[in-house]
């Protein structure tokens, strides 16, 4: 199977299509090389076996518990939400805990940051329900185009996530091309209308 990413227009320097991982879930079995799939339980567990995967130092520390060094670790691990809705969305985190230096030498610190890529298609209102007088929410009727339904939101990391100009453009551009995978592969395929042979290796 193609990795859908390997077709996108980024520029790719701190992360490759090879590191677009997404959570498991019975449709992206469909969609994605195995090798681009993690099962994971918890954010701790996912980065437990995303290091044991990249290669970390084995530990045992603790009760005979093994970790894994985290130096090898980077990845852009998508986790599908939403999946019911007819506009699943992501959470999307920029991992890269490799050695980082400028072109001077200086160290540069690790990168955990996350994207929202929410859908915004059809926004809702608060009105008061004339039966109970509650609040409840109304959808507007109004269903955006599917492409510009999608909006990013940046997670709230300050300044402990620093990055350079380019590292910036980059994760735009990858953020960007996770849209388009929803827009022209998930959401399809989950009405149906996907061609799979799109994804096979020609």
């Amino acid at each position: 199977m193609r990795n859908y990413f390997e077709t996108q227009r980024v520029n790719w320097k701190t992360w490759n299509p090879n590191q677009i991982i997404f959570k498991s879930n019975r449709l992206i079995k469909k969609l994605m090389p195995e090798d681009n799939i993690l099962s994971w339980t918890s954010k701790g567990d996912r980065d437990t076996k995303m290091c044991q995967r990249t290669g970390g130092k084995a530990i045992v520390g603790h009760g005979n518990h093994t970790y894994y060094s985290r130096e090898k670790y980077k990845g852009v691990m998508v986790q599908l939400k939403d999946m019911n809705s007819d506009f699943p969305s992501a959470n999307i985190d920029f991992i890269d805990c490799s050695p980082r230096k400028d072109s001077v030498g200086n160290q540069v610190g690790s990168l955990d940051i996350l994207i929202y890529l929410n859908s915004f298609h059809s926004p809702y209102e608060w009105i008061r329900c004339p039966k109970t007088n509650n609040w409840i929410t109304k959808p507007n009727g109004n269903v955006a185009p599917i492409e510009e339904g999608y909006r990013m939101c940046y997670g709230g990391q300050g300044d402990a996530n620093s990055m350079a100009f380019q590292e910036f453009q980059e994760l735009i551009q990858i953020t960007e091309s996770v849209r388009n995978f929803l827009v022209e592969v998930l959401v399809p395929a989950k009405n149906g209308e996907f061609d799979y042979q799109e994804l096979m290796v020609a």
